[in-house]
């Protein structure tokens, strides 16, 4: 079995894909560079990412797949999901190797599978457009924690950045440890120290005057929205997964 380390980095994914084509051996699994080695292991190789590396197999790629299929491609790296990584390594190797390869081949259960775990990258980012919850804060900054299950913070920038021009703002991945923090002209990379990833230490500190009452006046809202006879959670759940709960203000005693 052919094993291949590498740093779990879109950039070290795509040097593993020039490692394999200038040894002329593909890996049978992907692994992190701290990961245990599997009970069966063969041969194994340490990828080395490198810029220069990487471009060429992106330039490779953009050379035989139009824009959209790049874009699922990203996505699907985004998603974090077991075994992504492997399924786009699977992918390229076909972009490269198959006379004739068509992106839009559904048939193909490699290509279906990216489609699909692209798909969920996308729609968890849809609905956390519509429910990333601000909150004011003393400074004049609002603020919101997100734990999405999928990396999708730099999908939901362009929306916020459009309908909240002007104003300053932090949205931020607790899950993941990083934010994107918006002075009013420009989005800027954020990071907290690690005390402050949890949801209650990011959204308790030194809330505006005024904004308890506007989280009591949404939950008042809500509440009075709700008709106990037409309860189907079974519906919220699908539209308002469980795990988005944690940084709601209506879900919160």
């Amino acid at each position: 079995m052919q094993i291949f380390y590498y740093d779990k980095t879109f950039d070290g994914l795509l040097s593993a894909v020039f490692d394999a084509y200038a040894r002329k051996t593909f890996p049978d699994r992907l692994l992190a560079e701290e990961a245990a080695a599997p009970l069966l292991a063969g041969v194994s190789h340490w990828v080395e990412s490198g810029a220069e590396k990487s471009l060429r197999v992106y330039k490779g790629l953009r050379a035989k797949l139009s824009r959209r299929a790049l874009d699922v491609l990203k996505l699907a790296w985004l998603s974090e999901e077991p075994g992504s990584d492997e399924l786009i390594f699977r992918y390229i190797r076909k972009v490269f190797d198959a006379s004739g390869f068509m992106e839009t081949d559904l048939g193909d259960p490699d290509i279906f599978a990216l489609r699909q775990t692209a798909n969920k990258v996308v729609s968890e980012a849809h609905l956390l457009r519509g429910m990333a919850r601000f909150r004011n804060t003393a400074q004049g900054v609002y603020v919101a924690a997100i734990g999405p299950k999928h990396n999708c913070l730099t999908l939901l920038l362009p929306h916020f950045m459009d309908r909240f021009y002007g104003l300053q703002w932090l949205i931020y991945d607790v899950q993941r440890g990083y934010g994107a923090f918006f002075d009013g002209r420009a989005c800027h990379e954020a990071f907290l120290p690690e005390e402050g990833h949890t949801a209650d230490r990011l959204l308790g500190e030194l809330p505006a005057e005024d904004e308890q009452w506007f989280q009591a006046l949404w939950k008042g809202y809500f509440k009075a929205l709700s008709i106990k006879e037409r309860e189907n959670p079974k519906l919220q759940r699908r539209c308002m997964p469980r795990h988005f709960w944690p940084y709601l203000t209506e879900k919160q005693e």
